[in-house]
């Protein structure tokens, strides 16, 4: 294991109120050198594989941007998952395993050229991954991963100011998907498309909507949205979406997801709030009981009774009550420095 601190680039908290799925980059290397540390933080698990800290790591010659879980409900097996821009998976669960999506990314020997791949997650049975030029793919099976971007799925050689970059996928069951994120247009345009389970359609997005980072899927009727300068989306396919935010909000919103009713946002400015029964309130910033407060926010994720939030440097979970800060051993103590 090499010798570095580490800034966390994104992660998954779906599995167990005390287990969270981290992917970081070594700060000695650029940006964005192809090297990731994921990083399994879980007390219960070390302590069953006699680990002196409940950091698990294994490192992957990949830059991961998605994480996210897997679980199959004929086996009840359950695996954490890594998607590489690339294209490439990683399976972690009782073993390694890895999967190619076959014409992806940008730099392998058989890429085709439609670009890198952003995002994965599980939808209904199987998992979707998303990316550039309008990649969609489905995974039938080990190692059997197929488009179902017909009618999104873009010429490699459109020009740059017309491709779509699909930032996130998810929906409610299999034939309700929602893909969405942005044009490379010059001030980059909203995005967002549904599948019916038989094609796709592209969405009407509020005039005052701008890039889409991210995604909740809350139920079939409620789908949120956030992004670029404070957009904060709610609504479906079918009754069409509005916008919740006001023009005093210039966030960045790069994550989103309800914890005991309220709506939490990560941003560059840190950690939000918003209250649905609540609208004249706003969205919030959020102010805990750690001294120093929380340092900042990526990602936001909840798992049934607990809240996690996980930016560049700073790890936080909450029950509900009480914020309990978690410390990386190979990074300054928040607070200590």
């Amino acid at each position: 294991m090499i010798k570095t601190t580490w800034t966390f680039r994104t992660g998954y908290a779906g599995a167990f109120d005390d287990e969270i799925y981290i992917s970081a980059a070594a700060d000695i290397y650029d940006a964005f050198e192809k090297y990731t540390a994921l990083y399994t933080w879980s007390p219960e698990l070390a302590k069953q594989e006699k680990h002196a800290s409940p950091w698990i790591y294994k490192s992957e010659d990949w830059l991961v941007f998605s994480v996210t879980g897997f679980f199959k409900k004929n086996t009840g097996d359950w695996w954490y998952c890594a998607l590489c821009e690339e294209g490439r998976i990683l399976f972690t669960g009782g073993g390694y395993t890895t999967e190619e999506i076959p014409g992806a990314g940008v730099n392998r020997s058989d890429s085709v050229g439609w670009g890198y791949l952003s995002d994965i997650q599980q939808i209904g049975d199987h998992l979707y991954a998303c990316g550039y030029s309008g990649q969609v793919y489905k995974r039938w099976g080990i190692n059997d991963w197929r488009h179902m971007d017909a009618g999104l799925l873009q010429d490699p050689k459109t020009p740059m100011e017309d491709t779509v970059a699909l930032s996130v996928i998810n929906g409610p069951h299999e034939n309700a998907i929602y893909a969405a994120g942005y044009q490379h247009a010059e001030w980059l345009p909203p995005k967002a498309f549904f599948f019916n389970g038989r094609q796709w359609f592209e969405l009407k997005l509020p005039e005052v909507a701008e890039r889409i980072v991210n995604m909740y899927v809350e139920s079939e009727q409620r789908i949120w949205m956030c992004g670029a300068n404070g957009t904060l989306l709610l609504g479906n396919a079918t009754d069409g979406f509005k916008s919740l935010s006001t023009v005093d909000d210039n966030q960045l919103f790069t994550s989103i997801c309800k914890f005991q009713d309220k709506m939490y946002l990560a941003s560059n400015l840190g950690l939000f709030i918003y209250d649905p029964n609540d609208h004249e309130a706003g969205i919030q910033k959020v102010v805990t009981d750690l001294h120093p407060d929380l340092q900042d926010a990526n990602i936001v994720d909840s798992y049934d009774k607990v809240l996690w939030s996980i930016g560049p440097k700073d790890i936080a979970r909450f029950d509900g009550k009480k914020w309990e800060r978690i410390h990386h051993p190979d990074n300054p103590r928040i607070g200590e420095e």
